[in-house]
């Protein structure tokens, strides 16, 4: 059984095994690069919901284009 994560541990998760660059999550997410970057390193300390999920909505649309 996979442990579960809440949905910010499955957005940083993402980031760190994407290959692809914050201007592309970025424009596929509908936010600001600098936004997903601060995210990314960790700069933001909790970003928000409406943020994590927009992340996480691209990362999974990633994941099904993929299949």
């Amino acid at each position: 059984m996979k442990p579960v994560i809440g949905v910010y541990g499955y957005v940083m998760q993402q980031f760190e095994e994407t290959i692809l660059s914050y201007q592309e999550i970025a424009d596929g997410a509908d936010m600001s690069r600098r936004t997903v970057e601060k995210i990314a390193r960790k700069e933001i300390g909790d970003p928000g919901v409406s943020h994590c999920d927009k992340l996480a909505a691209f990362f999974r649309s990633q994941k099904r284009e993929a299949a």
